[in-house]
């Protein structure tokens, strides 16, 4: 998968398999957002077709994910604001979030506030491009 390093704990066998304890299944859950959102925002993938995602996968330890892991990876995604069903009915296709809204929001406000500009209207042009 070109030149992503993958973390340590992706060749340990029990992270393809979900957690029957509660603490344990939280901190897995946890490193699969991690590693998803990582590994996304590397390649500037902004989407996840699910059924093509190579990380349900690790062909080294001859270990992947069944369907009903990745649907619980995903939704636990989606539950943390780190992901968006594009296709709510059929669950094929999601948005991967790089940062979250919040954080997002926070940001725009911070620099508002530190250039002057609560309470003006500013271009999308302006946001990006601007002299701040």
């Amino acid at each position: 998968m070109g030149d992503f390093e993958f973390p340590e704990f992706y060749s340990f066998p029990p992270f393809f398999t979900i957690q029957p304890v509660l603490a344990t299944r939280e901190k897995q859950l946890a490193l699969w957002r991690d590693l998803i959102v990582r590994y996304h925002e590397q390649y500037k993938l902004q989407t996840m077709v699910v059924h093509e995602c190579p990380l349900w996968k690790n062909s080294e330890i001859s270990r992947s994910l069944d369907a009903d892991s990745i649907k619980t990876v995903l939704n636990d995604l989606v539950k943390h604001g780190q992901g968006e069903w594009l296709d709510e009915a059929h669950q094929t296709t999601c948005r991967i979030l790089w940062r979250k809204p919040e954080e997002l929001a926070t940001d725009i406000y911070q620099w508002a506030k530190a250039s002057g500009n609560i309470g003006s209207v500013c271009t999308l042009y302006e946001l990006h491009s601007g002299e701040d």
